[in-house]
């Protein structure tokens, strides 16, 4: 550069511009555009619910994925991707089915697992029971021990647990033990399989 050129020229008032012959220009470093490998992809989840026993957990979910390659999937957003399409065991309720193509693009989309079945006559003798002789300490309101009998599932759940207590040890309800017609019948629904449709 010419020094008489840069003669009378303040130094904030000079401006160079680099020019890089690769067909690029910039007055200042920086990084390249990032391309965005999921824009304009167009992945749809198609998720089917095969219904749970009430109280149970035999539910499934089929996700198919279609608009890319190299689907993995997980369940829920706590869960592990993984290359099975297929979740087993469920629980009837509301589910997030995640899915992610081999670019790493992700989508989500929810699905609920219905629970069918109705009630068995040996489990309605023992919520009859429930209500008659544990519910007033253990509902809704006033769950003692974090028990709640007002719910069916936890009936079911926790029917080891009634069991123990009130047939085998003879410890609940706190008013008096059961008798023994009330005993045979928790025992009668345990032998049975202890589910909400036996």
């Amino acid at each position: 550069m010419n020094k008489s050129i840069l003669n009378g020229v303040g130094l904030f008032s000079l401006i160079i511009i680099s020019i890089n012959f690769a067909s690029c220009s910039k007055s200042s470093p920086g990084t390249p555009p990032v391309t965005d490998v999921c824009a304009g992809k167009t992945i749809v989840i198609t998720p089917t619910a095969t219904a749970t026993t009430t109280c149970g957990a035999d539910g499934k979910i089929d996700v198919a994925a279609t608009g890319s390659t190299g689907f993995v999937y997980k369940l829920g957003s706590t869960g592990t991707y993984g290359s099975s399409s297929s979740f087993t065991d469920l629980a009837g309720g509301d589910y997030t089915v995640f899915v992610k193509d081999g670019a790493g693009c992700e989508k989500t989309a929810t699905v609920k697992v219905p629970s069918t079945g109705a009630a068995g006559a040996k489990f309605n003798a023992v919520k009859t029971l429930m209500v008659a002789k544990c519910q007033s300490c253990h509902n809704n309101t006033v769950a003692n021990g974090g028990m709640n009998w007002a719910v069916d599932c936890n009936i079911v759940k926790f029917s080891g647990r009634i069991n123990t207590r009130a047939v085998v040890d003879g410890t609940m309800p706190p008013t008096g033990p059961l008798t023994q017609t009330e005993k045979d019948v928790i025992t009668t629904w345990i032998t049975a399989g202890a589910a909400y449709g036996n």
